[in-house]
């Protein structure tokens, strides 16, 4: 019997997470975390449980609950969000939809998800929490760090580093070599053609750094 597991958010992208553990049949969902609408306690969403917000942690590890995912998109939060399930005792379950395409060199950190027909080519790498999304790919030698979002449609040419908690904008494109700091966020549509420093939004096309990203 799969071993249970608790999804950390209540909204778009927790449906995703919770479609894909389902799909995968890996784990059984015990129930969802949901920090931002506490008077949804004990509400039903996607199947299962609304069991609180994070303070109801430890009561679940205490029930011999040891496996969590968080599913939220906002990156530095749901790093945050890792960090504390950790803290408690949980491990971090990683979510693979059995539509992805991922190299066997490949290496995927504990608490990513990769969403369905997304591709990961032979020896990139992705950190933990990080989100390879709908139809996104990334290509051979890339570096993707702990809590970056690639978002759908994006794709990312060979070896492209992305920095933590970075958002690459649904459909964006990084050509090959390209380098991408930490906290930036890409624009939908965009195309990086250069290095993207830390700290800034950029878009256009090509991508261009607007302002930064406090």
């Amino acid at each position: 019997m799969p071993s249970k597991l608790i999804i950390w958010g209540a909204s778009g992208h927790a449906r995703v997470v919770a479609d894909i553990i389902r799909v995968a049949g890996t784990y059984e969902i015990a129930g969802f975390l949901d920090d931002q609408h506490p008077e949804h306690s004990g509400h039903q969403f996607e199947g299962a449980t609304i069991l609180g917000g994070r303070e109801c942690l430890a009561a679940q590890r205490a029930r011999g609950i040891a496996h969590l995912v968080v599913a939220f998109g906002h990156c530095a939060g749901r790093l945050e969000a890792a960090r504390f399930a950790t803290g408690a005792g949980f491990m971090l379950a990683t979510a693979i939809h059995p539509s992805a395409v991922i190299a066997a060199s490949t290496r995927v950190g504990a608490g990513s998800v990769i969403a369905a027909n997304a591709v990961v080519n032979p020896y990139a790498t992705i950190g933990e929490n990080a989100i390879i999304n709908t139809s996104a790919s990334v290509d051979h030698d890339c570096a993707i760090d702990e809590g970056v979002h690639i978002a759908p449609g994006a794709h990312l040419s060979g070896r492209v580093r992305v920095g933590a908690a970075s958002w690459i904008g649904a459909g964006a494109t990084i050509i090959d070599g390209c380098s991408v700091g930490s906290n930036t966020i890409i624009g939908a549509g965009a195309v990086v053609v250069d290095d993207i420093p830390s700290d800034v939004i950029a878009y256009g096309v090509p991508a261009r750094v607007i302002r930064r990203n406090e």
